[in-house]
């Protein structure tokens, strides 16, 4: 064999093993490589020459500071410039031999400090009372020393500025608070030059965090205020992202015990760096390695040649590595996806596409086999979602029918027609009822494929173990049963297969659905699960059914109740208000008056009635409400103008009267009532203020006849005594009531 096959029929696992252990290896080496070469070069220098130079930038940058604050509290603490200071704030005109005193003060400091540019004396309110040299008194209230020292009065400390770059020229002001017997009356502020322009042989601030090119790369130096404010003369950082910021006060609160490596607030980029606090200041100072010089004649070139070199040879080996890749495993991959589509777009795979004896070639020979597999199983599949979708058919008309149908047997016997209808394999289905007080199943519905079932109307079986349908109703489970020639079906002997089903409502067992087939193999477990979830619609239907019907008798019973008892409220109104009537004003009432013969027809019937003449339609509408009729409303109107709106109208007035006239009697009874309870108050009050008999049957008397408008009252007290007493105490107790 070919040295080149027999290296390509490698395992497959051999190949990708070996591939990825020459890949670490040479990563592992150039790792090793590049930490070895870092570590032996870059850090060990970079870190000591971080660490020196930090200290001693700081040291520097202390001493400058601690020389401008001691003289500016040298300028704060005279007690001649004290007195001065006072009177300037006092804002008095005749203050020019104190300003001149202090103007003195600020040149002769100014003389003797080279680096500071002018000295000023503010007032509490942010107003320039003396400055050398001198400058317009202008409001100094947005300056930042201004800001900070406003907000806390009680600040002893100096307030150095941050250094600000105008042009190409920068600045920097120290502030402190001037008092006067513990109360502030202005503040002090020395402008310097950071830069140490006009003493070029002495340090200064920015000549500290000048950057410094070194063998090892290039060291930047910044400040970092507590609040996150940067100071440098690298790049611009005025304005600061969010997590820049963050970045900064994480560095001002670290404590720095070596050089450490992070991402920079000033170049977000990983860095080596070290930190050291400038007392005095509020301020660290942060020394760190910005930028690798690539000189080939330094370290860090050096060490970046030669691990450009390894890079170089390991890419050169990965190439040669992904060829032999590409040769023996992803062209004979590619080959083998090719023939898998055609396998799965159902087309057949005769050879194999792969020679290789490895494991794609295996793969590839079982390839054909396994497309005709999967032909058969599509063909399986396709039969099986043709079952599941007449299924899913069937139920969804079946629960179609159960939710529009509420009788409870076209409900069933709608169902056994769908189940003929869509399983010819299934020769008869009946639905049995359960007689709870015989303890026997009763036929209700049947139907066969063949038209008439062979069971009458109204067969029965025993609820017992005798029958499926007899264990499947005590057992309330579903019951499966096969039958054979030598022992056939007791009901249906052309029967191979019976699938019994209890059908339980909100009341307990409703029946057994039944089905027979002449097939042994119809009911298999998907079969029985669709059957068992039609049995269990046809149970909630039947619960739905049997609800309504219920809720229908009782809706009918609570319709006749109001019916009958809004009847007998308005035949008791019209007897109390006939019977009310001669009492109020003691005049006879007025006769009703006589129903027209449409109004008579239309309160019998409930109907419209209508008696259409030449020019004029007169037509009458019953006055109901809950179904009961009280009244009827009769109109004349224009033959032209009577139509079908006309005749609606007519019916929603006269539906509008009826309630409205309900709500009036029931307001005139609950008045009615009212009344009397507080007739019954009132005279229960006064009797309860007589302190005899006779006075009480008195006040009895009079309130009584007064009450219900009688004009003769009288009261009958029986007790055991003579008859003659009797009669004088009846006579004693009569009273007229005018």
């Amino acid at each position: 064999m070919n040295p080149a096959y027999g290296l390509a029929s490698l395992p497959l696992r051999w190949k990708v093993l070996g591939s990825l252990f020459i890949v670490a290896a040479l990563f592992i080496g150039a790792l090793l490589f590049v930490g070895a070469q870092y570590v032996g070069t870059v850090q060990p220098a970079g870190g000591a020459l971080l660490e020196a130079l930090a200290r001693e930038r700081s040291t520097t940058l202390q001493v400058i500071v601690n020389g401008i604050t001691a003289n500016l509290r040298s300028l704060v603490e005279n007690p001649l410039l004290q007195d001065a200071y006072a009177l300037l704030a006092t804002g008095a005109a005749a203050v020019q031999d104190e300003r001149r005193l202090v103007e003195d003060v600020f040149q002769n400091l100014l003389a003797n400090n080279l680096t500071y540019r002018q000295v000023r004396f503010v007032s509490v309110g942010g107003r320039t009372l003396a400055a050398t040299p001198a400058q317009p008194r202008v409001n100094e209230s947005e300056q930042p020393y201004f800001g900070f020292l406003q907000r806390d009065l009680t600040f002893r400390g100096t307030f150095i500025s941050p250094i600000t770059q105008r042009g190409n020229d920068f600045e920097l002001e120290f502030a402190t608070i001037v008092r006067r017997s513990g109360r502030p009356i202005g503040y002090l502020v020395i402008n310097v030059d950071p830069t140490g322009r006009n003493t070029p042989g002495q340090p200064s601030i920015l000549t500290a965090l000048r950057p410094l090119n070194v063998p090892a790369g290039v060291l930047g130096f910044y400040l970092i205020a507590s609040d996150g404010r940067l100071d440098t003369l690298g790049e611009a950082t005025a304005e600061l992202s969010d997590e820049q910021r963050a970045r900064a006060r994480a560095l001002a609160t670290q404590t720095f015990t070596e050089p450490i490596s992070y991402i920079s607030p000033v170049t977000n980029r990983v860095v080596r760096g070290f930190g050291v606090p400038v007392r005095g200041m509020d301020r660290v100072l942060v020394a760190e390695v910005q930028v690798l010089l690539t000189g080939r004649a330094d370290e860090a070139g050096r060490f970046l040649a030669e691990l450009s070199l390894v890079g170089l040879l390991g890419l050169g080996v990965l190439a040669l590595l992904a060829l032999f890749l590409d040769w023996s495993v992803v062209r004979p991959l590619r080959s083998l996806s090719q023939a898998a589509q055609l396998a799965a777009q159902g087309r057949n795979v005769a050879q194999p596409p792969v020679k290789q004896r490895d494991e794609i070639g295996i793969v590839a020979a079982a390839l054909p086999a396994l497309s005709n597999l999967s032909q058969q199983d599509v063909a399986a599949l396709e039969k099986r979602l043709a079952r599941r979708a007449q299924e899913v058919e069937l139920t969804r008309a079946i629960g179609q029918t159960l939710f529009n149908l509420r009788d409870t047997d076209r409900l069933m016997r709608r169902v056994v027609e769908l189940v003929c209808e869509s399983f010819p394999q299934i020769d008869n289905v009946h639905i049995f009822a359960l007689d709870s007080a015989s303890q026997t199943l009763i036929l209700r519905i049947a139907m066969a494929q063949t038209g008439e079932s062979p069971l009458p109307q109204g067969y029965r079986v025993g609820v017992s173990p005798r029958s499926v349908i007899g264990r499947a109703a005590q057992s309330e489970q579903i019951t499966l049963q096969l039958f054979d020639e030598s022992s056939p079906n007791e009901l249906l002997s052309r029967t191979r297969a019976e699938l019994a089903l209890p059908l339980r409502t909100h009341a307990g067992l409703f029946g057994v659905l039944d089905l027979h087939s002449h097939r042994a193999e119809t009911f298999d477990d998907e079969a029985i699960s669709f059957f068992k979830a039609v049995a269990d619609q046809i149970a909630v239907a039947l619960t739905n059914a049997q609800l309504f019907e219920e809720s229908q008798a009782r809706l009918a019973e609570i319709e006749d109740l109001n019916r009958r008892m809004l009847g007998e409220a308005w035949r008791g109104y019209e007897v109390a208000r006939r019977r009310a009537m001669p009492r109020r004003g003691f005049t006879a009432p007025e006769p009703d008056l006589e129903w027209s013969e449409l109004q008579l027809r239309a309160y019998y019937s409930g109907e419209l009635q209508e008696r259409i003449e030449a020019e004029t339609v007169t037509f009458a509408v019953p006055v109901s409400l809950r179904g009961q009729c009280f009244g009827a409303v009769e109109w004349t109107v224009p033959r032209a103008t009577y139509n079908e709106n006309m005749r609606l109208l007519a019916r929603e007035l006269a539906a509008r009267l009826a309630v409205n006239a309900d709500n009036a009697r029931l307001l005139e009874q609950s008045q009615r009532l009212a009344e009397r309870e507080r007739l019954v108050n009132t005279i229960t009050e006064r009797l309860s203020r007589q302190t005899s008999v006779e006075q009480v049957l008195q006040v009895a008397i009079r309130e009584l006849g007064q009450a219900l408008r009688l004009p003769q009252t009288s009261i009958q007290l029986a007790a055991q005594i003579a008859s003659e007493s009797v009669e004088e105490s009846e006579e004693s107790y009569e009273r007229n009531v005018e």
